[in-house]
């Protein structure tokens, strides 16, 4: 009996870390590696590479001329020694071997490149080179230098000073340099690090000298839109080197100056053959096809596979129109007849036909053009079938099953030999095909919908009006059936503008009319999908096609039926599975813009205008108990507490476990609310404008940035207009305070201050009371900017005491959260801390936006009571909370108060680290903050010595602060502009925003 060989042990996982202090590990068990001398000395051994290293060298590495004891041959023996035997506790091969012998011996240490870090680490600049150059991706020769970063871990070797450590210390530091800046300009190349500026500048500070990283701080800088910043760089360089920068930086800061295009990043940044009957001749592929070179790839490497055991069968679906039988048909043509010598099969199904094709039909005539004669074949349906896959079971042949309507139809036309494919198109997605390889066919990319409009109407026509084909394949959805009817008129008609043609489908309601011509028409392919559906899925599929938005949820989608949302899933997943809707994500669904505007035509016929009005009232309805539970689970308060008006919805709406969760719903959701808002406003929809009004609060309550507060104000100007014409003084005073409120938070503060005195007037009951209140806190919050302070404290005092007898105790945490400011602002500061520390109290509890307001405000309080580190503390405790929660401008403001903690207490790389990192947020949020941290920023750099780009930040703040008429800031700004080196400061680079 023959003993099996014993499987070997696995090789032990050996590690060393240079890229730090040194370490060695074994099966991710530390060695212990001894005295620092014996570091040493490894360290020399590791990066010879596996290369011997002499007893003489190795000498002159461990110690200085003046460091040596008497004998150190013998010394580095016995740290040798000392090695090896820590080295062999942990493997039995021997890795440490000794060469020669004497004075002309030395050692060498055998290991896997990949065992020590160090020389992954300077090999990643090559390797990330090599990847380009063989056509590598700048985000995968990105990922080799990052990996690479990461294993840096600190100072290398730290702790260890012999001369071979300094000198491969200083090698690796240098290295690190090279792969920070190879790294870098690969994130300017790809454009998609928001930060690059902010960590450039922090990379200038580290490396002054390296002109690499000012070119790259330069670019970055200017594609930020802070130019006269970008120019400062280049002058704070040839102050720092004492001479001109070299020819990068000099022909970068020139192409500044003019503005080059080419330094801005590229923006970012979509009539088939017929063949009556059961079968018949080959379709011959359509003229002009493009693209799809992906699937096309995909279906001949299935079609073709050598190892299948069974029959392929290759299914494609997709909406009408989108090209399936023209792939399939140029498919088969690109298999050719050395694909499938014993020929080819094709039906055209009609499976979107009222009546498809009976299989017993198609297996007849496929018998005969198998060459059984008519009097042979069965008219047993079992039979036909055996007789059909009998035939075809030695042949090597391709079928072309042409839209088919079921996975029923298509059962007994699947042939049983393995040398045999099916490749089938249809409307429906066949999930229950078993064994079936599937490929859902998209619209084309935008890309490839121009080309195949240039191939049929010609470049010159094209080339002529560039923007307008874009435009031209856009309106078209980038759908083939669409294009090539489009191209056919253009080029019926020779001269024709392409902007005249885009001019005509701009219009939807007659986008359809146009897409027609002879025997070929858009909304055609799309009728004969939607006369197979049954009543409710019509009903659903023209209901779900009335409001404007990119998307549906299926909670929401639920709500505008009136169904339930396993009864909601099941409709919209069948009209998925048809290719009527599209569902790119779980459980939110999207028509494509022409199935849309044909579904949109279907319900002007068939849907009366009260079935649509019901089916949206009970969308807003739904929507605004679940932005109202949003609002409160975002807040850590209860619903009524943040309640403005006199609503009570019916829906109990979506309930939310985090704030995280509340406030993803309402920015997923922000399109959708913001078009039932609409609705509420149109003259004839009759849905109620209080519930739109209400609704309207909780998205400027909830989320934050420029454009979303401008879109809100615009709503609120319009609910506020419609509700003054119906005599709806209750929504006309919430829509009030809301455009007050946004336009504030958007720094436009006349305006905001005009419209929360009108809300004041308007509220003239006590059921107005909580938004009364809510109205004078953002009266004080404004008094504060013009620096009224006295109007501050009235405001937020009547604030507080308002919410306080509502008992809303986290609008009440709030308003002190302002008011305290104020009193610091007036020297009342042990009243502004107990008046802070208690709203934060009252803002506590569980993690939400609430929590983090009162953690800042306290912040903002502690700072003017002298209290920096305490300060410092409350304000990195908000901030992670902000970010989770995206509340950007709260976000941008923390960002900014420890940016400004930091430079009080002199730590000014730190505090320009930190304005650089939340400036571009700021920019998004708020030019009050993006101000506020230009200033920072400014004053840091003064002290840093980077006078040019520090005038050039002061400067534009000042600019920012004039146009917002913030008078404190400003006269600060021209202080700060007098008292810094005011001769050089006015000369910096300056460009006008």
């Amino acid at each position: 009996m023959n003993t099996p060989a014993p499987v070997p042990a696995p090789a032990p996982a050996l590690g060393f870390a240079l890229l730090g202090p040194m370490r060695a590990w074994c099966d991710g068990l530390p060695v212990d590696l001894g005295q620092p001398r014996s570091h040493e000395v490894l360290a020399v051994l590791l990066a010879a590479a596996g290369r011997t290293v002499s007893m003489p060298l190795l000498v002159d590495a461990v110690w200085d001329e003046g460091d040596r004891p008497s004998r150190p041959e013998h010394s580095v023996r016995t740290h040798v020694w000392r090695l090896r035997r820590a080295l062999a506790r942990h493997t039995a091969e021997p890795l440490l071997v000794t060469v020669g012998d004497g004075r002309s011996g030395g050692y060498a240490l055998r290991v896997p490149a990949r065992a020590v870090d160090a020389w992954a680490f300077e090999r990643a600049v090559a390797r990330a080179e090599e990847i380009r150059a063989s056509g590598g991706t700048a985000g995968q020769a990105r990922e080799v230098l990052t990996g690479a970063l990461e294993l840096w871990t600190g100072e290398p070797l730290a702790g260890l000073h012999g001369p071979h450590t300094r000198s491969l210390r200083a090698r690796l530091q240098r290295t690190r340099q090279s792969l920070l800046e190879a790294r870098l300009r690969l994130d300017a190349e790809l454009g998609d690090r928001p930060h690059l500026a902010a960590e450039a500048g922090a990379l200038v500070m580290e490396f002054p000298a390296s002109e690499p990283l000012r070119a790259i701080q330069m670019l970055a800088l200017y594609r930020a839109g802070r130019q006269a910043e970008a120019l400062g760089v280049h002058e704070d360089t040839r102050r720092h080197l004492g001479t001109p920068p070299g020819p990068e930086l000099a022909a970068l800061h020139q192409r500044i100056l003019r503005c080059d295009p080419a330094l801005r990043l590229p923006e970012d940044s979509g009539p088939r053959p017929r063949t009556p009957g059961s079968g018949g001749a080959f379709p011959t592929p359509v003229p002009g096809f493009t693209g799809r070179e992906e699937q096309l790839r995909e279906l001949t490497g299935l079609l073709t596979r050598t190892d299948a055991s069974a029959v392929v069968v290759s299914a494609v679906n997709g909406m009408a129109g989108v090209g399936k039988t023209t792939l399939a048909v140029h498919t088969a043509h690109e298999l050719g007849d050395a694909a499938f010598p014993d020929g080819r099969l094709y039906v055209d199904l009609r499976g979107a036909d009222a009546e498809p094709l009976h299989p017993h039909h198609v297996l007849e005539g496929f018998l005969r053009g198998l060459g059984v004669a008519d009097e042979d074949v069965p008219d047993d349906a079992d039979e036909r079938v055996a007789l059909y896959r009998t035939l075809l079971a030695d042949r090597r042949m391709l079928l072309l099953l042409d839209n088919a309507a079921s996975c029923e139809q298509l059962r007994p036309l699947i042939p049983g030999a393995a040398d045999c494919a099916v490749l089938v198109t249809s409307r429906a997605w066949l999930t229950g095909l078993a064994g079936a390889h599937h490929l859902r066919l998209d619209v084309m990319p935008p890309a490839d919908a121009l080309h195949l409009l240039r191939r049929t109407i010609g470049d010159r026509a094209v080339d002529a009006e560039p923007e307008a084909a874009v435009a031209l394949v856009a309106a078209c959805g980038h759908l083939p059936l669409a294009l090539r009817i489009v191209a056919s008129r253009l080029a019926a008609e020779p001269g024709r503008p392409l902007a005249d043609m885009v001019r005509r489908l701009a219009d939807e309601r007659r986008r359809l009319d146009e897409l027609r011509t002879g025997d070929a028409a858009v909304d055609a392919a799309f009728e004969l999908s939607y006369t197979t559906l049954t009543p409710e899925q019509a009903r659903a599929f023209r209901l779900l096609a009335v409001l404007d938005v990119p998307d549906l949820a299926l909670p929401s989608a639920a709500a505008l039926l009136g169904l339930g949302a396993d009864e909601a899933e099941e409709l919209l997943e069948s009209l998925v599975e048809l290719n009527l809707l599209e569902s790119h994500r779980l459980d939110r669904y999207q028509f494509h813009d022409l199935v849309r505007a044909f579904a949109r035509a279907r319900g002007a016929r068939e849907d009366s205008p009260g079935t649509i009005t019901r089916a949206l009232a009970g969308l807003l309805d739904f929507c605004l108990a679940t932005a109202r539970n949003a609002d409160a689970v975002a807040h850590s308060a209860e619903p009524d507490e943040r309640t403005l008006i006199d609503v009570v919805p019916a829906s109990p709406g979506l309930s939310f476990a985090t704030a995280r969760e509340a406030t993803d719903w309402m920015r997923e959701e922000t399109a959708l609310q913001r078009a039932l808002i609409a609705r509420a406003c149109a003259a004839d929809d009759g849905l109620p404008l209080s519930q739109a009004a209400d609704l309207l609060d909780r998205l400027n309550t909830v989320l934050s940035g420029i454009t979303h507060l401008t879109a809100v104000s615009e709503q609120a100007r319009q609910v506020a207009e419609v509700a003054a014409r119906r005599g709806d003084r209750p929504s006309e005073a919430l829509a009030r305070y809301v455009r007050g409120n946004a336009l504030w938070h958007a720094n436009a503060f006349p305006e905001a201050e005009t419209e929360l005195h009108r809300c004041l007037e308007l509220c003239g009951h006590d059921a107005d009371l909580r938004l009364c209140a809510s109205a004078h806190l953002t009266l004080c919050a404004h008094a504060r900017v013009r620096g009224r302070f006295a109007d501050a404290v009235a405001h937020g005092e009547a604030s507080v005491r308002f919410f306080r007898s509502l008992d809303a105790a986290t609008a009440e945490g709030t308003a002190l959260g302002e008011l305290a400011f104020n009193y610091a602002r007036q020297g009342r500061l042990s009243e502004a801390r107990a008046a802070a520390e208690r709203g934060a109290e009252l803002l506590g509890g569980r993690e939400s936006v609430s929590k983090a307001i009162g953690l800042y405000y306290l912040a903002r309080v502690l700072r003017l009571c002298g209290d920096r580190d305490e300060a410092l503390r409350r304000a990195g405790a908000a901030l992670p909370l902000f970010r989770t929660l995206n509340v950007s401008s709260f976000e941008a403001a923390s960002g900014n108060l420890i940016a400004e903690l930091h430079a009080e207490e002199e730590r000014y790389a730190l505090a320009a680290r930190t304005a650089e990192t939340f400036l571009p947020l700021a920019r998004k949020v708020s030019a009050m903050l993006e101000g506020g941290l230009l200033r920072t920023l400014g004053r840091s750099l003064v002290h840093l010595g980077q006078r040019a780009r520090a005038g050039a930040c002061l400067r534009a703040a000042l600019e920012l602060f004039e146009g917002l008429r913030a008078e404190q800031d400003v006269a600060e700004l021209r202080r700060l502009l007098d008292e810094h080196a005011p001769d050089e400061l006015a000369t910096a680079p300056f460009i006008a925003r």
